[in-house]
């Protein structure tokens, strides 16, 4: 499992959410999305989830933001395929994560240095209501097409998981479920 952080859906503050995501589930990863904040929020945000993840031996990603990545050292960073041109130097990175919505960003994703694909939203979603979910039989078809490990996202919850991994998704992601302790 792999939690995307989102505080506006959290009931407590996030740091505390993290850490009962990480007792509670033991995620492979946190990443911090919080698209919203403003760089210094996100940096302070980050230097406080941070501790949590080192303590648990979770991965930890900063998302969008790699000057901040940078500047706080982590070493995985989370980025839509559209903003993987721009990261100056990705040997910085030792995973780079790319958000993915068809089977033609695959290649562009791999050859701009991504080592792992997130690709969703699988399922219905609150986060995307307006959206129709690509579905299993895509995932099937990403993964099938994919050289890198591909994360699905987007709906999961404890009913359909095994779903996902069955499609040949190394791993999954969870957002709301998580941030309510509800998966």
């Amino acid at each position: 499992m792999i939690i995307f952080t989102d505080r506006k859906s959290a009931k407590m503050p996030l740091e505390k959410v993290v850490e009962n995501c990480i007792k509670k589930y033991k995620p492979n990863a946190i990443y911090l999305r919080e698209k919203d904040l403003s760089d210094e929020e996100y940096a302070l945000l980050a230097q406080k989830i941070m501790p949590l993840c080192k303590q648990s031996d979770t991965a930890f990603y900063i998302c969008e933001r790699e000057e901040i990545a940078k500047s706080l050292g982590v070493k995985n960073l989370h980025i839509s395929v559209k903003n993987i041109s721009k990261i100056g130097t990705i040997c910085e990175f030792c995973n780079i994560s790319v958000s993915i919505h068809s089977k033609q960003e695959i290649e562009l994703a791999i050859k701009l240095g991504a080592t792992n694909l997130v690709y969703g939203h699988i399922f219905e979603t609150f986060c995307k209501k307006d959206l129709s979910p690509r579905g299993l039989d895509s995932l099937k078809e990403i993964c099938s097409l994919s050289k890198i490990p591909v994360i699905a996202i987007g709906g999961i919850n404890g009913k359909n998981a095994q779903k996902v991994l069955d499609m040949g998704a190394c791993d999954f992601a969870v957002m709301s479920s998580a941030m309510t302790l509800t998966f």
